[in-house]
């Protein structure tokens, strides 16, 4: 996650709004005036159009160019800070522009509608009075928003030159950086002598990371100018990840609510979210003569059954072997060899398989990241199980670049006192649609044992892998999903009809919010109701193909092992043996 999470919006949203930012508030009051013209009567104040249009266009005109001459200079700083990572696009470059275009608040159009309906009003019944309040309304609007576009460059200029003193800064923290699956994480933002304009307030929002589940919301008055100012928020959780949050959202806004003055940040921050280390226990899956010991089956330390040699016993041999018959009939001790050797050090290549196909990694990253927080959970416990045992363990895994968004696929090898490394190359395992399973395991050679963790949500590998043999460590994607999440309409309402009262009466947010509004809240169920159908389409998918895959993987002949998750453990319960392309069921 090199750049920030945050996507740029599609040009079919970014176009519409800045088109409608720059010119909406200069058309409506001339549509207003012409609607009037054609469909009520005005021939009382038709002798005073003329010196009215040319009074609106003084008004409008400065208004219009302050604005446009307003949006190249704030958005210059930006577009500088998106060229130097790579990422001014055509797209990001309209959402720049869309966003810096956004003078107006809701609350602002809703006073500019407000006025012009109120002059329409006045106007069809012919009431002075009524239409004295209408225009000291629209003259209340374009004098605060004229203000806010002439004095914006200003601001943004104040800003900028501002922060580049060295006492005054704008800074963004996670304490700590590094953190483990569960643990407590404050969001940290210090203010340093910022400037923020008498009338004025600076407001910062940032929705971060959606599986953080925390949004970014702070305002700062006029006690950051002064000193040093510090605000705090604790992250609600703190998944497995690697996050890079930010650009935050930082704007300028009227004490009236009715305007605001974005103004660029490069305000980011990172946080590394490690997973935790559970203790492995390893069931074997039974085993019948035709059966071979896989990479998990625990090498009996002491073989019973076997053919011996025999030779003369010496310092440190194990006195439990000694043959006291023998020994008798040759006058010296003498000790029993196993004829084949016990099974020491292996070499395995540990691969955590995280492939989806390219049209479904989208739903993936929205819905199946408890799966793949599962997988990498089994992933590194077996690497410090093996390890212990001596066995030679190589981590294997498509993971997310540092740098950039891109896939890189990363080879580590295994050594003790260094799982916290192993810790980090499972915080940066993500879905990926570059890297099959089988691309993965084409360096498992002759003497190289392949263990892949998978769930492979939608069905089997292609074909059988070659190599010396491969054991696979299935994941139950239903159960790592766990429940089924309440329906999307009973999240937001309870599911009681008093609950749908509360929704439609009661106001969300605090008393005057813009998040009351019905277009936010409107927008914000959408979006809350087309996660929920996503999760629910793609646990429906998973329960017709993922529950077939331990057999249909031992049906290939190879060890299958089912795991199964406690709150600090982790059982891998073997299922089929190892058996040379006929499966062993357990």
């Amino acid at each position: 996650m090199g750049l920030p999470h945050q996507k740029a919006r599609h040009p079919l949203i970014t176009l519409p709004l800045l088109l409608f930012q720059l010119l909406g508030m200069f058309i409506l009051p001339f549509l207003v005036g012409l609607v009037g013209a054609l469909f009520l009567e005005v021939s009382e104040v038709a002798e005073t159009a003329p010196a009215l249009l040319l009074i609106t266009l003084c008004v409008l005109a400065p208004v219009l160019l302050a604005q446009l001459v307003g949006l190249v200079l704030k958005s210059r700083r930006e577009f500088r800070w998106w060229r130097e990572r790579g990422g001014l696009t055509v797209r990001r470059a309209l959402d720049v522009l869309a966003t810096h275009a956004g003078v107006v608040t809701l609350r602002g159009w809703s006073l500019l509608v407000l006025g012009c309906l109120m002059t329409l009003v006045a106007l069809g019944l012919q009431w002075a009075s009524f239409g004295l309040i209408a225009v000291f309304g629209l003259l209340l609007f374009y004098l605060v928003t004229g203000w806010s576009l002439f004095v914006s460059t200003f601001l943004v200029r104040t800003f900028e030159r501002g922060l580049g003193r060295a006492d005054a800064t704008i800074n963004r923290r996670m304490e700590p950086a590094v953190v483990h699956v569960g643990d407590e994480v404050e969001e940290v933002w210090t203010f340093r002598r910022v400037p923020v304009p008498a009338g004025y307030r600076l407001l910062i929002e940032d929705p971060n990371h959606p599986r953080l589940q925390t949004e970014s919301r702070y305002m700062v008055g006029q006690q950051a100018r002064r000193g040093e100012l510090t605000l705090r928020g604790r992250l609600r959780v703190t998944p497995r990840g690697y996050y890079e949050v930010g650009p935050a959202r930082l704007w300028y806004q009227d004490l009236l609510g009715i305007t605001q003055v974005s103004v660029a940040s490069v305000a980011t921050a990172a946080l590394k979210v490690l997973p935790r280390i559970k203790q492995a226990h390893v069931i074997e899956p039974p085993r019948v003569q035709s059966s071979e010991p896989d990479v998990l089956t625990k090498p009996h330390r002491f073989p019973t059954e076997d053919l011996f040699r025999f030779r003369e016993f010496g310092v440190g041999d194990d006195t439990r072997r000694i043959h006291w018959r023998l020994s008798l009939k040759h006058g010296r001790l003498q000790v029993r060899v196993p004829e084949t050797r016990e099974i020491t050090t292996q070499d395995v290549l540990l691969v955590l398989d995280s492939f989806v196909p390219a049209e479904l990694k989208q739903a993936a990253e929205r819905g199946a990241e408890p799966v793949l927080d599962a997988l990498v959970d089994a992933w590194l416990s077996l690497a410090v199980e093996l390890v212990q045992r001596g066995d030679r363990v190589t981590l294997l895994a498509a993971v997310r670049a540092h740098e950039s968004a891109e896939v890189e696929v990363v080879r580590m090898a295994c050594r003790k006192g260094e799982v916290a490394k192993w810790q980090d190359l499972g915080a940066r395992v993500a879905w990926q649609s570059s890297h099959e399973v089988n691309d993965l395991l084409a360096d498992c050679g002759e003497h190289v044992h392949g263990l892949v963790a998978t769930a492979r949500v939608l069905g089997a590998p292609p074909g059988r892998l070659d190599g010396a043999d491969t054991t696979w460590i299935v994941v139950d994607p239903l159960a790592a999903l766990g429940a089924d999440e309440k329906h999307w309409l009973a999240q937001i309402t309870g599911g009681t009809v008093l609950g749908v009262i509360a929704w439609l009466t009661r106001l969300p947010n605090s008393a005057g919010s813009e998040d009351n509004a019905w277009f936010r809240r409107v927008t914000a169920t959408w979006r809350l109701f087309a996660g929920w159908r996503a999760r629910k389409a793609l646990r429906a998918r998973i329960a017709r193909t993922g529950q077939a895959l331990p057999a249909a993987l031992g049906g290939r002949g190879d060890a299958v092992y089912q795991v199964e998750a406690g709150p600090r453990t982790l059982t891998f319960r073997g299922l089929f043996a190892q058996r040379g392309g006929v499966r062993e069921a357990a």
